[in-house]
C-alpha cells in the first residue's frame, strides 16, 4: 500500500480506538461498571499497534525522510511521541491500582487517558499537515516513498486488528478501518504462539469476564 494511504488509513483506525476510549473513559468517570480486559486490550493496542509499529515506523522512516528534505517538523513530532510514551506509562501503573481496587483509582485512569487521547490527536494532525505538504512536491513525496519500513511479524500484526475490530463492534457498533492493512498468514515450523514478556501486551480475545466497578464513590 502507497505510504500516504497507509498512514490515512492508520490514523483513521487510531481514531475509532480513540473514540471507544472515550466510552470507556466517560464510565470510569461516572462510576459505572468497566470491563477490565476491554481496557487492558485497549492498552495493549496503543503499546503494540500505536506505539511499538506506528511511532516506531514514524521515527526510523517518515522523520529519517522529513530531516533529510529539511523539514523543520521532526523534531515537534518526536517530542509528541515522547509525551505518549510517558501518557501510556502513567495508564499502565494506573491499571494495576484499579484491578487492584484503590480508590480513585478509575478517575486517575480517566485523567491520563484523557491525556493520551489529546496528544494523539494533535500529533496526528500535525503529521497529517506536513504529509499533505509533502505529497503536493512529486521529487519529495518520491524520496519518502522509495524506503520500505519493516513491519510487525504477519500473526502478531492481525492479532492486533483482530482485538481493534472487537473492540469497534463492541462500542462503536461498526467493523475497524484497519482490515486493510491484514496480512497474508506466515508460514512457520513452530505455530505456538510467543508469550510477551509485559504485563499488558497480552491481549485476551474473550471479553465475557470481568466487570470492574468503579470503586472511587464510597
Amino acid at each position: 500500500m502507497e505510504y500516504f494511504a497507509r498512514i490515512a488509513l492508520e490514523h483513521q483506525g487510531i481514531k475509532e480506538l480513540l473514540q471507544v476510549q472515550k466510552v470507556l473513559l466517560e464510565r470510569l468517570n461516572k462510576a459505572k461498571g468497566v470491563n477490565i480486559v476491554h481496557l487492558d486490550n485497549l492498552l495493549y493496542f496503543w503499546r503494540d499497534f500505536l506505539e511499538q509499529d506506528h511511532m516506531s515506523r514514524e521515527e526510523e522512516f517518515a522523520f529519517a525522510a522529513f530531516r533529510k528534505l529539511n523539514h523543520s517538523l521532526p523534531e515537534r513530532l518526536q517530542g509528541d511521541h515522547e509525551q505518549i510514551r510517558a501518557s501510556l506509562g502513567k495508564l499502565e501503573a494506573t491499571i494495576k491500582l484499579l484491578r487492584n481496587g484503590r480508590p480513585h483509582s478509575g478517575r486517575e485512569y480517566a485523567k491520563w487517558g484523557e491525556e493520551l487521547t489529546e496528544t494523539v490527536m494533535a500529533h496526528m494532525a500535525r503529521e497529517n499537515t506536513a504529509l499533505r505538504e509533502i505529497a503536493t512536491d512529486e521529487a519529495e513525496a518520491a524520496a519518502i516513498l522509495s524506503a520500505q519500513p519493516e513491519r510487525l511479524a504477519s500473526g502478531e500484526f492481525n492479532q492486533l486488528l483482530q482485538v481493534a475490530e472487537d473492540l469497534c463492534q463492541e462500542y462503536l457498533q461498526k467493523p475497524t478501518s484497519l482490515h486493510a492493512l491484514s496480512l497474508p498468514a506466515e508460514v512457520a515450523p513452530d505455530e505456538t504462539a510467543e508469550e510477551h514478556d509485559i504485563e499488558v501486551t497480552k491481549p485476551v480475545l474473550d471479553p465475557e469476564t470481568t466487570e470492574l466497578t468503579s470503586m472511587e464513590e464510597t
